[in-house]
């Protein structure tokens, strides 16, 4: 072989050893007898696995050799070292991290760390302002994990609720809300909430749902707004509304509504119910003598007393001036009259402080029962109206049941006299 030959051998493999990933590790043997020509072949060899490892991340292989090259392995080697350690510090939070050495890498690194940065302190800025809402509105703001356990409670739970945040966290919701009122995403709710000294209030809550990986496993978030003092003024307006201010009676309007509501039970029931219509006898009389005022109080006693002798079914109003009803379910004609003579001979007994004296007064009852012929609470109120203005002709301060005077009016008082009670037999 000539030294022109042996030399076109020497570059064809060595341009194999470059370009070809199957080229061997050793050189071709008609080769092998040159010392020189075989280490670096050799040398060249060992170079092609290691730059395949660190273009596969490995950078921890040791590079012995010396000379331009190997520095050249080294020094890309350490570098890329240094730039995954960089790499891990702006993982844990460090934005500070600058590349130098690694050319438009390097640049794409410095302003990948710097959009994180700025993103950063935009995430900063937006919690703080999320985080000072939240401590300081009067609101509670929680967010709930998939288990309906509390994971973030505002501080204002402590003035709603009388829990410290703390106390709250890792418990269930249903600990101060009753489950089957449980919130639901997408969903405003009115609903009773327990406090901490086991009282209760109204709370209108607010519920999203947070979008996935919202960071610390929360999928829920509720607002708490308390609105116990709006429940109480719609308790107390619709008070105002079905009851008489003076006695706390139901009013008229109530009254025949709620009459209206136990007729219609009765009737499914078939039970007796019947109707007390009652009059304060000159009651304009005693408003002149001893003042508005003294009124006033008789009106009422009227209602106070006659609670403690009525149960606690029986539905009071007051229909007119000095005028009352009272309904009694699962009551009689015959009984419905011995209510009423009780209540007659309590009201009889009554002494008011008035000014000047002592305000005395007598009350006149006209009893009514529910027959399945009537249709209205009017109709049945017009069939004691009569009975009260048979006891009005009877001569006052006695009661008279619509039976006993025939759903007329009576002209003359029976033997018995003015203190009776007319009963069916």
């Amino acid at each position: 072989m000539t030294d022109k030959t042996s030399l076109d051998h020497a570059v064809e493999a060595l341009r194999g050893l470059l370009a070809d990933p199957k080229a061997d590790a050793e050189p071709p043997p008609e080769l092998q007898h040159h010392a020189g020509f075989a280490a670096l072949y050799r040398d060249l060899s060992a170079l092609r696995p290691h730059l395949t490892r660190i273009c596969q991340g490995d950078l921890s292989h040791p590079i012995h050799e010396q000379g331009p090259l190997a520095g050249c392995r080294k020094s890309l080697q350490a570098r890329l070292r240094h730039l995954t350690w960089q790499v891990q510090m702006v993982a844990a939070g460090d934005f500070s991290q600058r590349g130098e050495s690694l050319g438009e890498f390097s640049t794409a690194f410095n302003e990948m760390t710097e959009a994180l940065a700025r993103a950063r302190a935009e995430l900063q800025r937006s919690e703080a302002r999320y985080r000072l809402l939240a401590e300081h509105v009067a609101d509670v703001i929680v967010t709930l994990d998939g288990e309906g356990r509390f994971l973030y409670v505002s501080p204002s739970a402590q003035a709603l609720l009388g829990y410290a945040p703390d106390e709250l966290a890792g418990r269930p919701l249903c600990d101060i809300t009753p489950s089957a009122e449980a919130p639901r995403p997408g969903t405003v709710v009115e609903l009773t909430v327990r406090c901490r000294d086991g009282t209760t209030r109204w709370a209108e809550v607010n519920t999203a749902a947070l979008p996935p990986g919202a960071g610390d496993g929360a999928v829920l978030v509720c607002v708490f707004r308390d609105i116990s003092a709006r429940k109480r003024l719609e308790s107390d307006l619709k008070h105002l509304a079905t009851t008489d201010g003076l006695t706390g009676a139901y009013n008229r309007r109530s009254f025949v509504e709620v009459c209206g509501q136990e007729l219609q039970r009765a009737d499914r029931r078939a039970r007796p119910t019947s109707l007390l219509l009652m009059d304060i006898d000159h009651f304009k009389r005693l408003n002149d003598r001893f003042g508005h005022a003294a009124g006033d109080e008789v009106l009422r006693q009227i209602v106070e007393t006659g609670r403690r002798v009525l149960r606690s079914e029986d539905v009071v109003g007051r229909i007119g001036g000095d005028e009352f009803a009272v309904l009694l379910p699962a009551t009689t004609l015959e009984q419905a009259g011995r209510v009423a003579e009780q209540l007659r001979t309590t009201y009889e007994r009554l002494a008011v402080p008035a000014r000047g004296g002592t305000a005395t007064f007598t009350v006149s009852f006209g009893v009514a029962e529910w027959k399945p012929h009537l249709r209205t609470v009017e109709e049945l109120l017009q069939r004691a109206d009569r009975a009260l203005y048979a006891a009005k002709n009877a001569g006052r301060n006695c009661v008279r049941t619509e039976e006993a005077c025939g759903g007329r009016p009576q002209q003359d008082p029976p033997p018995q006299g003015r203190n009776c009670i007319v009963l069916k037999r």
